[in-house]
């Protein structure tokens, strides 16, 4: 892998961790924090965690409450002050998360006069940049414009917390035959998340919804306990997937450090999705091959 790329991926992430640590007494969202990095939301999630061991929602938490600590002892501020500074609700959601970093309670942790922060912005080394990039791939995506897709599946509410895709798609596939209408072009899965989340409502615990669906030619038949979705027509980069789930971050970062940047396109908002076709044999299979649906402008 070239020197540049591996740049990109440090400046990267650097970049939002110190969009971060700039904006702890703002209002963060996810949104936001992902362009910062110009990556898409469902990467950057994916990515952060891979390279810090933590979600961004907990990273933000933890940084909030660290540096919130100064304050306690270097002012006399209330502490429902504080609390509101660093973007808390409340003063007993402030304290629950004080006691989650620091085991006491604001309250103590002042009367003891202590100062030290126990979690400290993360700083990238070059163990998470190899990590994050062993193994490059190179490829080149087919761009595409297309229409609104019409998809008949099964959909569910999950969690980063409790991820029950798998089981989503063990109730979808003994029942697929029962869509009458299926043009056969191959197994979608799609997610969409919530376009206003923030660290205010955002957890790991916050569910989303993903789908199981085939494409269609109408609505006119929808078996029971299945929903219909129209998948939103655009431009798209369509890149190949090759090789089981577990090398599935690979061929992200790959679309996201590298083609994307250097594309002229940007992200759009949206829905990434998945299409499985006849050359997909398992989410374990080393031959198994996906395609990559990216929405580009």
């Amino acid at each position: 892998m070239s020197e540049n790329i591996k740049d990109s991926y440090q400046h990267r992430i650097s970049k939002a961790i110190t969009f971060i640590e700039d904006n702890l007494k703002n209002v963060l969202t996810l949104d936001r924090i992902a362009q910062e990095a110009c990556y898409s939301k469902y990467h950057f999630i994916r990515l952060f965690a891979a390279v810090t061991g933590e979600t961004v929602v907990n990273y933000v938490r933890k940084r909030r409450v660290s540096e919130s600590a100064h304050e306690l002892i270097l002012t006399q501020q209330p502490i429902v002050a504080i609390a509101e500074r660093y973007q808390f609700d409340s003063q007993q959601a402030y304290t629950r998360a004080f006691q989650s970093v620091f085991k006491t309670s604001p309250g103590k942790y002042r009367k003891k006069g202590h100062r030290f922060v126990a979690f400290e912005r993360y700083t990238l080394s070059p163990t998470d940049i190899n990590t994050l990039q062993n193994d490059f791939v190179s490829m080149e995506p087919k761009i595409i414009t297309i229409t609104d897709r019409k998809l008949i599946g099964m959909r569910i509410k999950t969690s980063l917390a409790n991820d029950t895709t798998s089981q989503m798609w063990q109730q979808f596939m003994p029942r697929r035959f029962e869509i009458k209408n299926n043009k056969n072009t191959g197994y979608y899965s799609v997610q969409t998340f919530d376009e206003d989340i923030t660290f205010d409502t955002f957890t790991e615990d916050v569910v989303f919804e993903k789908w199981a669906a085939v494409e269609v030619t109408d609505f006119d038949h929808i078996p029971e306990g299945m929903s219909s979705y129209i998948l939103p027509g655009g431009k798209y980069a369509i890149f190949i997937h090759k090789g089981p789930v577990d090398t599935f971050n690979k061929t992200m970062d790959y679309i996201h450090g590298k083609w994307l940047p250097n594309s002229g396109y940007e992200l759009d908002k949206r829905n990434h999705f998945a299409i499985m076709g006849d050359k997909y044999h398992g989410p374990h299979h080393p031959k198994s091959e996906e395609e990559i649906w990216v929405p580009i402008q």
